[in-house]
């Protein structure tokens, strides 16, 4: 019985901050697909602005519904629609784009490259987008559409080489012929 009102207790305290963290929602939201309640809180309420970042990390919605896990499709695209910055860099130099790419989210990297994302931009430790296809080495549609974007198979990672030479199969390895050859076509 104990355990019982403790978990009581617990589950309507965290409704009772949930209530008033309108941040909490939102990232709810976000991960639940609920395009309403994002709405609601966005533009019906104003409890929050679309296009605010957070104070310390400069965090956008964009790097926000990618940070944890992938947004749905239908998320990412909101924040798109609504004007939230595509290349905007977080504390870390992060992208939105370096983000999804890190949650594997390829619907996600798709939409935020014909939005205008850079696959470029590098964060603080050189990594850019385009060098993390790695991650989603079986989508080559998203390494197409960051080449065709521009994407610089050239661009030298902390004296590791370029991100061509970092993608050339060695010996026996074949998990990367694929990328590497598409990236020849572009380079």
């Amino acid at each position: 019985m104990a355990k019982q009102n403790k978990n009581q207790t617990f589950e309507e305290r965290y409704q009772e901050l949930y209530e008033k963290d309108f941040d909490l929602q939102a990232t709810a939201a976000n991960r639940e697909e609920d395009l309403s309640l994002l709405k609601k809180l966005f533009f019906e309420e104003k409890k929050l602005d679309i296009l605010e970042k957070t104070p310390k990390e400069k965090w956008n919605w964009l790097h926000r519904c990618n940070l944890l896990s992938a947004a749905p499709l239908s998320v990412v695209q909101f924040y798109i629609d609504h004007g939230v910055e595509v290349n905007a860099q977080d504390m870390y130099g992060m992208t939105p784009l370096h983000y999804a790419m890190r949650s594997k989210n390829v619907d996600g990297a798709i939409a935020l490259l014909n939005a205008g994302a850079a696959p470029n931009i590098p964060n603080r430790d050189g990594l850019i987008p385009l060098s993390m296809i790695g991650y989603i080495r079986e989508h080559l549609d998203v390494l197409e559409l960051m080449l065709k974007n521009g994407g610089d198979v050239h661009y030298e990672y902390q004296n590791e080489g370029s991100v061509l030479e970092r993608y050339k199969p060695r010996g026996d390895e074949t998990r990367n012929i694929a990328i590497y050859d598409m990236m020849l076509k572009y380079s």
